[in-house]
């Protein structure tokens, strides 16, 4: 009688302690996002004239990096608009303009990158969507550093 409590109690025990919730589980694995917007209103920011623009190929995460540690510490977050550039500081906006379509995007520098030299800038898949740089995987590109506007 005792041991049958005893193996109840212990199966009741390890029944119950798998029973997390899938967003206690991922709080562990993910902490809370940054404050990282999905965009950027354009409005609110204008081309630092003290930066030259760059122009080269960009390229996109691919979603292996979805959920890793950037070199800023925050974690990637592929539907957000960010970016990876070797020199600009983190949290600078910058503007990405496809050269052939003229189609532009806001994005926010939160890693290091690229490492392919023949590349000036890495977007996030939801940078890529909104340029159309998903089907091509690589376009030239025009980047312009943003300042805020006060």
């Amino acid at each position: 009688m005792f041991n049958r409590k005893i193996l109840v109690l212990l199966a009741s025990a390890a029944l119950f302690s798998g029973c997390a919730t899938t967003s206690q589980l991922d709080a562990k694995k993910h902490p809370k996002k940054e404050s990282t917007p999905l965009t950027y209103d354009a409005k609110n920011y204008r081309v630092d004239t003290k930066t030259k623009p760059q122009v080269g190929n960009a390229s996109y995460y691919a979603k292996c990096f979805h959920g890793r540690r950037t070199a800023s510490g925050e974690v990637c977050d592929t539907r957000l608009y960010t970016a990876a550039h070797r020199s600009f500081p983190f949290g600078t906006i910058i503007r990405v303009t496809m050269v052939k379509t003229g189609k532009s995007v806001l994005v926010k520098v939160n890693d290091r990158g690229p490492f392919s030299r023949s590349r000036v800038v890495d977007i996030s898949v939801a940078a890529a969507k909104q340029l159309g740089l998903i089907g091509p995987g690589v376009a030239k590109v025009k980047v312009e550093k943003l300042v805020k506007i006060h």
